[in-house]
């Protein structure tokens, strides 16, 4: 104790330990401010308040500290190390350098998905060149110079850190200060001397959850995100008892007859149609609702009016490899992860395949796109669920997702005017998709150039449209428009903020559409997942019962959809607004009941041998 005294009492400026444990402190916390402030600063969708920057940039200066103690630790311990200035320097330019990537990840997510890193987003690591193909030229060149400008400032740093650690003292007796140094450091890394540890939500102070991420310590963030549980360490803790399950399923799926016992609705489709799903990408329905005279989707427009418009359709989670598993087989969102990631995974779909359905009664089926077919295991699952031919069109490639929707527009009506009838087809186009590069001004703000690019894929759906009556095919073909999800991207922010992320333009078109019901938009609440139920039975007869999918024709319709994205539930149903953290298995209320009830199955299913 003595020898602590005796070295607290010199001037601890010239005690290498106390110097250099400061320094870093001081670097490391500085790092954490600068981050937090460029994010803030740099948010644009929508941008922060002025007022509203202090309070968070305060809210998370507990992480910052804790985030600064534990490297300054580590700082600690390479400094009882022989050769220790170049350990700390490369050490020091690590750290900067991992801080600088996962700031740089959390700008990106926050502009696409409003949230910093996760899981989900950890998923999609995988595929580096959709990544790459997300990022507009601008976007590349700003990410290089700043990674350039991280290399040199760790550079210049470890080169000072280096002469000020040759010029200070290492003797035996300087060691005895990293012991108070330890305690200190290891109760800031804590987060103080309180029962409680420091927790992922110290710094999220209001219920605006984009404050709340950008208030949130990048790199605190991250290394929660790793020592979460994966959704095979929680599958004890989210089912529940099979009855709760039963009753949740019933609830969702709605009875069987209603009042007067009526069945179902009369035929509104012609039986034996050609059919053909557009699939629109990261489109939400508030873009269609825009104030008519300045409206971005003239042809959506047009085409809604000669069918059924479902405005209150909701997506069932976020990402478009989720949205294709709800189109097509009538399954909803995973709770935390894609099921189109698991190949090992699919027989939880129930054997419930739209166009291996058609296969049986005859139709041909075929699905196009302009990108990738590999990503995220896409043209795997296509085929596996009954698409008998995948057209990509890799040599006509005008853009960095592939080709663009108005070149595809031609290239999928030449080939659909030559397809054997009947036909089931579908498109999912990709204009829509960051970094809009075919919007020609890239210096517009982000949600400018999406409204301008979701103009361009307007205009190629209303240039196939225009062929299909050319060709004699309009009034024989079934046309479904839907979205695989929707984006927070130019979003109003509302006290409905959480349902109207999933709310996606849905409708029903074509000339097999009865007289009666065309221009009608029902109120009625559906999820992309009651596409399924509703064709197989419109067209092939289909009444068998399914899982997850209801027929959007019943007037039994239960009238509420559940999506669900990392780690969150939101359920619609009218006049009500109800979302639901996952970590949260506690039954609260009905609505906790029913979507933790369906989950639960949900779970189950992925997880079944």
């Amino acid at each position: 104790m003595n020898r602590i005294l005796d070295t607290i009492k010199k001037n601890p400026f010239k005690n290498g330990f106390f110097l250099m444990s400061a320094i870093s402190f001081g670097l490391a916390l500085l790092s954490q401010w600068l981050g937090r402030t460029l994010l803030i600063n740099i948010q644009t969708n929508p941008s922060i308040p002025s007022a509203i920057k202090p309070i968070l940039q305060s809210a998370g200066w507990l992480q910052d500290v804790s985030i600064a103690s534990y490297y300054t630790l580590a700082i600690c311990i390479l400094l009882l190390l022989p050769k220790r200035a170049q350990l700390i320097a490369i050490f020091q330019g690590l750290f900067l350098a991992l801080q600088s990537i996962v700031i740089l990840a959390d700008y990106y997510l926050l502009k696409s998905w409003s949230c910093k890193i996760n899981r989900l987003a950890l998923d999609y690591v995988s595929y580096p060149k959709e990544i790459l193909n997300s990022l507009s030229t601008q976007d590349r060149i700003y990410i290089v110079v700043f990674l350039i400008a991280v290399i040199g400032i760790s550079v210049l740093l470890g080169k000072l850190l280096i002469s000020v650690l040759n010029k200070s003292t290492f003797d035996i007796q300087s060691k005895w200060i990293i012991v108070p140094l330890v305690l200190i450091l290891a109760f800031g890394a804590r987060g103080g001397v309180t029962s409680t540890p420091l927790s992922l939500g110290s710094a999220q102070k209001t219920n605006n959850s984009l404050h709340n991420a950008l208030s949130t310590n990048s790199l605190w963030n991250l290394f929660h995100v790793y020592q979460q549980p994966t959704l095979n360490q929680n599958i004890k803790s989210t089912l529940m008892p099979a009855e709760m399950e039963q009753r949740a399923l019933d609830k969702y799926m709605g009875p069987d007859t209603f009042p007067g016992g009526l069945k179902r609705m009369p035929q509104i489709i012609k039986k034996g149609s050609n059919v053909l799903i557009i699939v629109l990408e990261g489109i939400g329905e508030h873009w269609l609702e825009r104030d008519p005279s300045e409206s971005i989707t003239p042809n959506l427009h047009r085409l809604a009016q000669d069918g059924m418009w479902f405005k209150k359709a909701y997506a069932t989670g976020d990402r478009t490899d989720k949205g294709l598993a709800a189109i097509f087989c009538g399954y909803p969102s995973q709770p935390v992860k894609g099921i189109l990631l698991d190949p090992s995974k699919w027989g939880a779909l129930h054997q419930q395949f739209l166009p291996a359905e058609f296969v049986k009664q005859g139709y041909n089926t075929n699905f196009y796109y302009g990108g990738d077919p590999d990503f995220a295991n896409m043209g795997t699952f296509l085929k596996f669920v009954g698409f008998q031919n995948i057209k990509t069109y890799p040599n006509s490639v005008d853009s960095k997702w592939g080709v663009n929707d108005i070149n595809m527009s031609k290239l999928v009506l030449n080939d659909i005017t030559h397809l054997p009838q009947p036909f089931f087809a579908s498109w999912l186009m990709l204009s829509s998709h960051e970094p809009y590069d075919v919007v020609e001004n890239q210096d517009l703000p982000e949600d400018e150039k999406l409204k301008l690019s979701i103009r361009y894929s307007d205009a190629a759906l209303g240039k196939l449209v225009e062929g299909l009556k050319r060709a004699n095919l309009y009034d024989s073909t079934v046309i479904v428009v839907v979205s695989d999800h929707s984006k927070s991207l130019g979003l109003p922010v509302t006290e409905d903020y959480e349902q109207e992320f999933f709310r996606i333009p849905l409708m029903i078109s074509g000339g097999p559409i009865r007289d009666m019901y065309r221009g009608v938009a029902p109120h009625l609440i559906v999820s992309q997942t009651d596409i399924y139920a509703t064709l197989t039975e419109q067209l092939l007869g289909n009444t068998a019962k399914t899982p997850f999918s209801r027929n959007m024709i019943y007037a039994n319709h239960p009238g509420m959809a559940i999506s669900f994205t990392d780690n969150k539930a939101v359920l619609t149903a009218s006049g009500y607004r109800h979302y639901l953290f996952m970590d949260a298995f506690d039954i609260k209320t009905p609505s906790d009941s029913l979507v933790l009830g369906l989950q639960s199955q949900l779970v189950r299913d992925f997880f079944r041998k």
